[in-house]
């Protein structure tokens, strides 16, 4: 009778084989069970994050926006009352820091993350993603306006000419009556074809930059003389604003003062200010009737960033209490 062979251990070899073909399946498993909790939290980051294009910031990073706290923690801040005195010479340093604060609302992981012990891997995984769902966010709002707004210019009068296609930017900023109309700045008169003319050749005097206002965020005719006078109350800017915070749906309604059921559930959901909602649509509505096929910060002269901040400034850092009245009025 043969004896069955034994392994280095003294053990069966057929028993060897099979303890290891059990290790194997197990270090699978265990590769799995530690791949699932990570998969969640990249989808809670994901989620989390696709508020930072809407509500925080346009361009700026979460680690950027740590970063500035950290300085200011450095600096020996204590509190949030305490790193509100540690302001920097440079501006966009404290921008930074407005927008981090802004960022711990938005986004609680980021608030427990700076307030825990966390290995360097874990943030650099956690910012990466917030990140990723702030830029898929900004991606989803600017291909949904696409088609949105040629069927909003549609039914305009005059009609866009030439004819806008939904899916081919083409054809569009100041080389259609329709969007050129609203993207020229209050400060020109689209009606004149001269002043048409200038901006397309981008005549020095006719230069269009982030610090004019341009004519979409109006409600009507702009006065000079009242230069506040329906400021961010244009219908576009405000179906704008429907489309990407509550639903396509809630931007077809023409009645200002109906509300439907996703439009109040997103204003208590996000508890952000009207300026980021103004500042957000704003600029999306500026790329969507621009020509650009792709978003970027500069669009020839235009630099999509200035026009942002310039809005977020207007709301937040007026310069004068007569100015900070005008803002209370607009946001009334």
């Amino acid at each position: 009778m043969s004896q069955t062979p034994l392994s280095d251990n003294n053990l069966p070899v057929n028993i060897v084989a099979s303890l290891k073909r059990r290790i194997d399946v197990l270090q699978v498993q265990n590769e799995e069970l530690r791949k699932e909790p990570c998969k969640e939290k990249s989808n809670r980051y994901h989620l989390e994050g696709r508020a930072i294009r809407r509500l925080v910031c346009l361009t700026g990073y979460v680690g950027q926006l740590v970063v500035e706290h950290d300085r200011r923690t450095v600096l020996g801040a204590v509190s949030k009352s305490d790193a509100d005195e540690f302001e920097s010479e440079d501006p966009d340093d404290n921008r930074r820091y407005r927008s981090f604060k802004k960022l711990l609302v938005s986004c609680p992981s980021v608030h427990k993350l700076t307030k825990s012990v966390v290995e360097d891997h874990d943030l650099a995984f956690a910012y990466s993603q917030l990140n990723k769902g702030a830029d898929l966010a900004r991606a989803d709002d600017t291909t949904k306006l696409k088609t949105l707004v040629v069927s909003w210019l549609s039914g305009c009068t005059p009609p866009p000419d030439p004819i806008l296609h939904p899916y081919d930017k083409t054809g569009r900023g100041f080389y259609n009556n329709a969007t050129g109309r609203f993207l020229c700045p209050v400060d020109h008169d689209w009606n004149n074809s001269d002043v048409q003319q200038y901006i397309q050749d981008y005549h020095p005097d006719y230069r269009v930059t982030a610090y004019s206002w341009p004519t979409f965020l109006y409600d009507g005719h702009y006065d000079a003389r009242n230069p506040r006078g329906g400021l961010f109350k244009g219908k576009l800017l405000l179906k704008t604003f429907k489309a990407i915070f509550t639903s396509p749906t809630s931007a077809e309604l023409d009645d200002p003062e109906q509300t439907s059921p996703n439009e109040a559930s997103a204003h208590e959901h996000s508890k952000a200010p009207q300026h980021e909602i103004h500042s957000t649509a704003g600029n999306c509505l500026r790329f969507t009737l621009s020509s650009a096929n792709s978003w970027r910060i500069m669009d020839d002269d235009f630099d999509n960033e200035v026009f942002y901040n310039h809005i977020v400034d207007f709301f937040e850092l007026p310069p004068t209490q007569d100015a900070a009245k005008e803002v209370e009025d607009i946001l009334l």
